[in-house]
């Protein structure tokens, strides 16, 4: 097996496997898959004198026959023998899942390994999870296939009856995350197998079938709730309540009094301390860390409520939704010490109308004179039950359904935040058709664009900001897709629906031209929905039916498949020749000589004409030159050469608010810095070169090995820009 296919069962989310091994699920019948919990020996006979080998952890084998405790298998077109005990039925742990859309299951998570045909309507079991990717079994046979050609058969199971209008449980009793418990690990140290109490600290939790989002959602949790832990990853956590099992976010849990828990660095104050607090001025930005350069999170609005974890000087540490950041401790009020006179004291909080065309009535009663209210609208609530919220409309106290509203709270996000949030935000609107980058956590110009169009669908004021408000729509279940995932396009076709898909297609890199985004469906538009239909193991027509559409703005769409060219690739697409071997037409430095008296902009030549003599020596990890070099080596030798010092690292540099930061391509000028997110980590600088101008950038590529020049107007340097850094003021 090779390293790539050991790392996604080993280390990925197989938890769920794992933790039903250690559950005794009762045997089936004989014949069956059954995946193996702990290297087993494997024997030639029944009596298991003769072994001929090893059984590893996480095997599919196939059960022929059992007598007693011994168990006869095929494994490898090889019958053989086994302990019972050390087998457990695939049925017992995996979720059952139908083909969708006609495909193919590949040896290895890899497009470029063996494969065969999968055809739609066939049954299999889902093993594992990762990204865009699913580990199938079928007939004791393991392989991989994307899991958009998936559906989930379910387990049925309903909501847990959580209550969103109960205030957050009383955290007094808890004393520390999960992920600080000293408790035994498997043996690649990526699951802790323990069983822990725990309560939700999350103002709501959602619960899946499986360690992934894009499962199937079982239920939502809500904060104090009470559950059973059995194991967890950095990442994941498997929970019981009730009798029912399932996946939620490690971050919204934390253990129960009496469980020793250790700091840990994305949570270094202890959550059991903190004490609610609202937001009482105007609004309060949320940092990343103390300090007003640091990333920005989110802006909170007077009256939104927090855990407050910790004070320190002017700072104030809190979490929201299981979100953590800093800001100004001025900002915020214990509510033990809130002036009950200062505020509607019977007003028990806010709530967003999440229903189209929902209805206050006059009584609790739908029979009851009503008036309509729009998706959108926040009202004060006064009052509950197990059905009705008592709400006010225009000063007047009017009675709605629970099920119209949302309660919850979130952090206002706007153009320039950044941060798991943003990114969070980006994969909802993306899923509901109104994104057409690739998602990030940096709210740029798509985000605010997709915001809009989710906005005037709900028929709301189009802000492009995240407020409160649209984020209650967006994440109830409620909000509208998109019509464009309804529409089916084809040779012909035009308008703006078309340039959609035409710049989704640019973001996942089947097109690599800006030009090719015009609105018109041609030939090359045909091609580049091939390339996808292809790769993601549909019928290439090269028709953006509804089914592919849907594909296409799914969160798991894959990319272009490495190594394929785009559907409008041309070789030195820059055109024209240079004198330099490598520098396109025009963009060459003839500046050979530096001497303290030039001018900023002569000295920028000079920068260039240091780098465009660099052009195709070796790209080594972390080598400074003069042979070899990686980015920010190249960037920091050629600038040394003109007397100025950069910061050593790509990401060091980026956020090196001392030079001014460029947010678009259209402000760079020639002898800029330029960073890339090219790493899915916490930050948005990964990668760096020196701006050229037209759209033209050298760098030390790792993926070419080498310096080279490479285009910012599109393909992927064009999805993966961060931002530009003004070092010489021209």
């Amino acid at each position: 097996m090779n390293n790539k296919c050991c790392k996604f069962k080993r280390i990925t989310a197989l938890l769920l496997m794992l933790l039903m091994l250690l559950s005794g699920a009762p045997a089936l019948a004989e014949s069956y898959s059954a995946a193996v919990t702990d290297s087993v020996a494997a024997y030639a006979d029944a009596s298991l004198t003769r072994k001929v080998g090893d059984l590893e952890r996480y095997d599919v084998v196939t059960v022929t026959g059992i007598k007693g405790e011994v168990a006869r298998i095929r494994y490898g077109g090889y019958t053989m023998y086994t302990r019972l005990g050390a087998l457990v039925a695939v049925k017992d742990f995996a979720t059952a899942a139908t083909v969708q859309t006609a495909g193919r299951v590949y040896q290895s998570p890899d497009t470029t390994s063996q494969s065969l045909a999968l055809k739609q309507g066939t049954q299999v079991y889902i093993l594992a999870t990762s990204g865009d990717w699913a580990m199938i079994e079928k007939d004791g046979n393991v392989g991989y296939t994307f899991l958009s050609c998936l559906q989930s058969a379910g387990s049925g199971s309903s909501e847990s009856d959580s209550d969103p209008f109960l205030p957050d449980g009383d955290s007094s009793n808890n004393t520390g995350d999960l992920a600080g418990s000293g408790s035994t690990t498997t043996n690649n140290g990526s699951v802790t197998i323990e069983t822990v109490e725990a309560v939700v600290k999350s103002a709501t939790l959602p619960v899946y079938a499986s360690a992934s989002t894009s499962s199937k959602k079982l239920g939502t949790l809500k904060a104090g709730q009470a559950v059973t832990v059995h194991a967890y990853t950095a990442d994941w956590a498997y929970i019981s309540l009730s009798g029912k099992y399932g996946f939620c976010a490690l971050k919204g849990l934390q253990k129960k009094s009496g469980d020793a828990a250790e700091e840990t660095p994305e949570n270094p104050f202890d959550p059991g301390t903190a004490v609610p607090a609202t937001v009482t001025a105007s609004s309060v930005t949320v940092y990343q860390s103390a300090s007003s350069s640091a990333k920005k999170l989110g802006t909170l609005k007077k009256g939104a409520e927090v855990k407050l974890l910790k004070v320190s000087g002017s700072w104030a540490y809190i979490e929201l939704n299981g979100n953590y950041g800093y800001c100004a401790a001025s900002a915020l009020t214990k509510n033990s010490e809130l002036d009950s006179g200062a505020t509607d004291s019977s007003a028990m909080g806010s709530c967003t109308v999440v229903s189209a065309s929902a209805k206050a009535y006059a009584k609790k009663s739908t029979s009851a004179a009503s008036i309509t209210l729009s998706m959108g609208d926040t009202l004060d609530f006064y009052g509950y039950d197990s059905k009705w919220v008592e709400v006010k409309v225009s000063g007047k106290t009017g009675y709605m359904l629970r099920s119209d509203l949302s309660p919850a709270s979130y952090a206002e996000l706007k153009n320039e935040d950044s941060g798991d949030a943003v990114k969070t935000l980006e994969n909802a609107l993306l899923a509901l058709g109104y994104l057409d980058s690739v998602p990030s956590s940096n709210f740029s110009a798509n985000t605010v664009t997709a915001l809009k169009r989710l906005q005037a669908a709900c028929g709301m004021e189009q802000t492009g900001v995240a407020d409160v408000a649209t984020q209650r729509v967006l994440y109830s279940g409620n909000a509208p897709a998109s019509p464009l995932l309804s529409a089916s396009l084809t040779s012909g076709s035009s308008g703006e629906n078309v340039t959609r898909v035409q710049n989704r297609l640019l973001a996942l890199g089947y097109l690599c031209q800006s030009s090719s985004v015009d609105g018109s469906y041609g030939s090359t538009t045909a091609s580049a929905i091939k390339l996808f239909q292809t790769a993601a193991g549909g019928s290439a027509t090269g028709v953006a039916d509804s089914a592919t559409i849907r594909a296409l703005y799914s969160t798991s769409a894959p990319k272009l498949p490495s190594g394929s060219k785009a559907a409008d690739y041309k070789e030195n697409s820059y055109g024209g020749s240079s004198s330099v071997s490598g520098m396109p037409a025009g963009l060459e430095s003839t500046t050979s000589s530096y001497n303290s008296s030039m001018s900023n902009a002569q000295k920028l030549e000079h920068v260039i004409y240091v780098a465009q003599n660099q052009l195709g020596k070796k790209y080594v990890f972390g080598a400074t030159g003069t042979a070899t070099f990686d980015c920010s080596g190249l960037t920091q030798y050629c600038f040394k050469q003109i007397g100025v010092t950069l910061k050593r690292t790509a990401y060091a540099e980026g956020y090196n608010d001392e030079r001014p930061k460029l947010s678009g391509i259209s402000s760079l000028r020639r002898g800029d810095l330029v960073f890339f997110n090219t790493v899915s980590d916490g930050d948005l600088c990964d990668h760096t070169g020196i701006y050229l101008g037209s759209s033209m950038f050298i760098h030390a590529s790792s993926g070419a090995g080498k310096v080279i020049v490479s285009n910012l107007s599109s393909g992927y340097y064009n999805r993966v820009f961060s931002w530009g850094r003004r070092v010489l003021s021209a």
